[in-house]
């Protein structure tokens, strides 16, 4: 018979995996122009635990809302004076970092102002690849909490006595 550990070992690849390859396709499949990031935050988020992966979602969400803030509002007003790009995310970063310093679980917000910059395509305003940077992230991060649940269900049911 297969232990507990056993499960979850099996449905911590399974999740990790289906994490990153249904947040791609739903991105995909949702148009985001870039599904990479959607991929990526299902994997992020999930953790050992699902208390752990319940606040690292939280983080990511509310961390990826303040990064792409910070780079959108950063870049608008950068642009209006011509400023390098590497000029808009010293700026942004480091505003960033301020708020992580206070608050690491958001720590996120610093990675995704370079991410908004460095994705940005000539002709598209700023808030818009904010938005599908955020969009992606934010998908992805559903996508793999969901799929921790989930797993959770399935263990417990396969072993009733465990602890989630």
């Amino acid at each position: 018979m297969i232990t507990e550990t056993q499960t979850r070992d099996i449905a911590f690849v399974l999740r990790c995996s289906g994490a990153a390859t249904v947040g791609y396709l739903v991105a995909q499949t949702a148009g985001l122009p870039h599904p990479v990031w959607a991929a990526m935050s299902g994997i992020i988020v999930s953790q050992e635990k699902l208390g752990d992966t319940r606040q690292a979602t939280i983080g990511r969400f509310i961390g990826t809302l303040l990064g792409v803030s910070i780079a959108v509002m950063i870049g608008t007003l950068f642009d209006r004076i011509g400023t390098d790009v590497a000029v808009d995310i010293a700026v942004a970063v480091a505003l960033a970092a301020v708020a992580a310093r206070r608050y690491p679980w958001i720590r996120v917000c610093m990675w995704t102002c370079p991410i908004v910059f460095l994705t940005a395509t000539p002709g598209v305003p700023l808030w818009e690849v904010g938005a599908s940077r955020g969009a992606e992230v934010l998908l992805g991060g559903i996508v793999g909490a969901v799929l921790h649940f989930v797993a959770e269900c399935v263990v417990g049911w396969i072993h009733p006595r465990g602890q989630w």
